[in-house]
């Protein structure tokens, strides 16, 4: 019976009954692959402090370079999860029930591709302005609810986004929820998974009997969401209903079944965040725009706060909703988390993301240091410099990667340059004299030959209407 891994890590896991064609069966071994168990087995560090997986050999963390002791980090001895073998059974126990109802103990675990850059972005009101300002601090989210809302009225933000392309995502299955220690009993000679009860009794035959960790891994693209205020995670009801409503907004806005997106809890302290992954084949590409579209979480958040029965101004549209119900937020898969559920908790934080924009981080510096290290760069001659860099910026646009970059071949200075190969011309008046104008085009078409994209800003048409006209470069 073919399922997918990150699904069969849980319903294929020893002990768990599985229902075909009619009988019950239980998962009672493992199928040896060629070469043996022993083939499968390997150790790795899982950081908890970040929710990052490295190797066990060393001692700081490479994603948020916390040093590793006991209480941190665990040194896990996995098994990549085999086919599985099962028994018929006619009757099951009222104690293998109640197991069989608590579940497993999974957790997730991500790295990062060394080969593909990571795009970070700060959430913030988008009211902000982009001069320098004195930042405040951020009220609590489980503060009094004002009525009637108004946006947050700070420039501190809100959140932090990290997204991932091709990361590589470690889910772990721990054991049962009510085992006394973690990890399954396994023979490495025949495969078959030791039980309590087959444990206590003589061995029929030769055993080599370890205790592993079940893990199945995969490549996703994945976004990790951290809040500026690490106390907004401190409540986990809160915590717990805004991962529910912002995944329920996303399958909402791009019209995703709910198998097709996932979000879990990830870390601990000031890395706590947020996990989101794309779970369809070959991704479905929503997470990256999350990152590099300024409104695309504010639609997010506006979807989540309808779905959690609140309308564009935060009223309450079905009173008799108390905390959640199956129109809003729960759901046969957030079962367990049932009694954590409580759309009055986010309200006023989805409010507040319906008013924010989100604006990417660019050569490690936030949006608001790059736009001022670009100004500082212009020619100060070039006052249509500073006016194209004002307008990106009012509409909240993607910057330039680089200003006043110089090209070998053929040698020139580009006033503005996105990565990997789009040049961007601000002309003035003086490139309408016609030898000028001869020398820019000579220029330009032996940059267009050397594969160059070559884009001009012109001093005598308006700046909004020539940023529009290139929506795939420049954003919307």
């Amino acid at each position: 019976i073919p399922r997918p891994r990150f699904l069969a890590l849980r319903e294929f896991a020893p002990g768990n009954f599985l229902y075909h064609e009619g009988a019950r069966w239980e998962i009672v071994a493992f199928q040896a692959p060629p070469g043996g168990l022993d083939e499968r087995r390997r150790q790795l560090r899982l950081c908890y402090t970040c929710g990052s997986f490295c190797d066990p050999a060393l001692d700081l963390c490479p994603v948020c370079n916390t040093r590793f002791h006991a209480e941190n980090s665990l040194i896990a001895p996995l098994l990549d999860m085999p086919n599985v073998k099962a028994r018929r059974r006619e009757r099951i126990t009222s104690n293998e029930e109640e197991r069989r109802r608590r579940g497993y103990h999974i957790e997730t675990f991500y790295q990062f591709s060394a080969a593909l850059p990571l795009s970070t972005a700060h959430v913030l009101p988008s009211s902000l302005s982009l001069l320098p300002s004195s930042l405040s601090p951020l009220p609590s989210p489980f503060s009094p609810l004002p009525s009637p809302f108004s946006p947050l009225p700070s420039s501190s933000p809100l959140f932090s986004l990290t997204y991932a392309p091709s990361a590589t995502l470690l889910r772990i299955n721990h054991g049962s929820r009510l085992a006394r220690t973690p990890g399954f009993q396994v023979d490495f000679e025949s495969g078959e998974v030791i039980t309590e009860k087959e444990n206590a009794a003589p061995p029929r035959r030769p055993q080599r009997i370890e205790t592993v960790r079940l893990s199945v891994q995969d490549t996703q693209n994945l976004l990790l969401l951290r809040p500026s205020d690490p106390q907004r995670f401190s409540n986990r009801a809160f915590e717990t209903t805004l991962r529910i409503a912002l995944q329920r907004g996303l399958e909402q806005v791009y019209q995703l079944e709910e198998n097709e997106l996932a979000a879990e809890s990830i870390g601990q302290g000031e890395h706590r965040a947020i996990l989101f992954y794309e779970t369809s084949e070959g991704g479905s590409g929503i997470l990256r725009r999350l990152v590099e579209a300024p409104n695309a979480l504010a639609e997010v958040a506006r979807a989540a706060l309808e779905r959690a029965h609140y309308d564009e101004n935060g009223q309450d549209q079905k009173p008799d909703c108390i905390a959640a119900c199956y129109e809003c937020l729960l759901s046969y898969s957030n079962q367990l988390e049932a009694l954590l559920i409580d759309r009055r908790l986010i309200r006023q934080t989805l409010f507040d993301l319906t008013h924010s924009r989100v604006l990417p981080n660019v050569g490690g510096r936030t949006y608001e240091e790059h736009l001022a290290w670009l100004r500082s760069l212009t020619d100060s001659r070039s006052e249509l410099e500073r006016r194209f860099l004002q307008a990106l910026a009012e509409g909240s646009r993607r910057l330039p990667d680089d200003a006043q970059r110089g090209i070998a071949d053929p040698r020139c200075t580009v006033d503005f340059f996105y990565e990997p190969n789009v040049c961007v011309f601000c002309d003035g008046s003086v490139h309408d004299q016609p030898e000028q104008r001869r020398q820019d085009e000579t220029l330009r078409a032996e940059l267009r030959a050397r594969g160059y994209e070559v884009i001009v800003i012109r001093y005598d048409r308006d700046l909004g209407e020539q940023i529009n006209a290139q929506p795939a470069l420049f954003g919307v």
